[in-house]
């Protein structure tokens, strides 16, 4: 798997798919962990390409995980 690629988890079926951000190996277990934005019909909007901006990686697994990365 792929950062971009769309997933399903197995503990819920397949009715809930997420696309993989990135990912990061636990320290204490070394296990591999991916970070997973849930794709959501109900909140899908529209936006103009000026309005966007990159978002950083680092951002992200900030918001996603309580590991800092440096």
């Amino acid at each position: 798997m792929r950062i971009g690629d769309i997933v399903t988890r197995r503990v819920f079926g397949s009715d809930e798919q997420f696309c993989i951000l990135g990912f990061y190996t636990k320290q204490d277990s070394g296990e591999r962990v991916a970070i997973l934005a849930m794709l959501d019909p109900s909140s899908v909007i529209e936006a103009r390409v000026e309005e966007l901006s990159p978002a950083s990686l680092r951002n992200i697994f900030a918001l996603t995980t309580n590991i800092y990365t440096h």
